[in-house]
């Protein structure tokens, strides 16, 4: 996906579910808490996507990333 904001500093990586059906919904690991946002709001976590490869200015580093 290109034009992602990646914010190296964030405490927890999250990606829409409509992003990760756009990448062929590949398989999540279970993961059964909800997050809570700045305004008290809940979502609910669908897994997370292991491994995902980031190129950074032409470095790959790789992030677990929860898929809300």
């Amino acid at each position: 996906m290109v034009n992602t904001i990646i914010d190296e500093g964030a405490y927890v990586s999250i990606l829409s579910s409509t992003a990760w059906k756009a990448l062929g919904s590949p398989s999540l690991l279970p993961e059964m808490r909800n997050l809570t946002g700045f305004d008290k709001g809940t979502s609910r976590l669908l897994g997370i996507l292991p491994n995902v490869p980031i190129t950074l200015r032409r470095k790959i580093v790789y992030m677990n990333v929860m898929v809300v």
